[in-house]
């Protein structure tokens, strides 16, 4: 049986981030998929994201596999908000646990953190030209609430989605 946990992400814990985020980028890249960057990550930045968000490790038999941030506001996309949801960004997978349902089990523990803090919706963006992975954030019961162009980052235009978190 596969043993699954989500920890906060610690120092020790950047080489291990670096590494999935840009194997997730060079999956996103391979797929034309180019929203998060053409240039991949470095320590440094891994260690400024730790130091700024609530970063977490997901881990399968006690290997990192996957990481995720999740935030209890992000006024750059969704502007100002009553405090009713989690915001989850980042969600990336290391190569080779593609498919192996670590997406629906990371949200899905989004979700618990969520209704834990008493608040109602889960929250997150894509890039609206990524319809695969918005077709799956779908199947994952998620809905598009809104579109908006994000002129600071090119032609972003962000697809905003939301669930409940119950």
């Amino acid at each position: 049986m596969t043993a699954r946990t989500i920890r906060k992400a610690a120092v020790e814990d950047v080489p291990a981030l670096t590494h999935i985020l840009n194997d997730a980028i060079a999956y996103k890249l391979s797929h034309g998929d180019s929203a998060w960057g053409k240039v991949g990550w470095t320590e440094v930045g891994v260690q400024q994201s730790l130091d700024r968000s609530e970063v977490y490790v997901i881990e399968q038999d006690d290997m990192p596999v996957a990481t995720m941030s999740l935030s209890w506001q992000d006024e750059k996309y969704w502007g100002t908000q009553e405090p009713i949801a989690g915001y989850v960004h980042r969600v990336a997978v290391r190569n080779g646990f593609h498919g192996l349902g670590l997406g629906s089990f990371s949200i899905d523990w989004c979700a618990n953190q969520v209704c834990a803090r008493n608040r109602r919706y889960l929250r997150l963006d894509c890039d609206h030209r990524n319809t695969k992975l918005s077709a799956y954030y779908e199947t994952l019961g998620f809905t598009r609430v809104a579109t908006k162009p994000m002129p600071e980052l090119g032609d972003y235009v962000a697809s905003l989605y939301e669930r409940s978190a119950r």
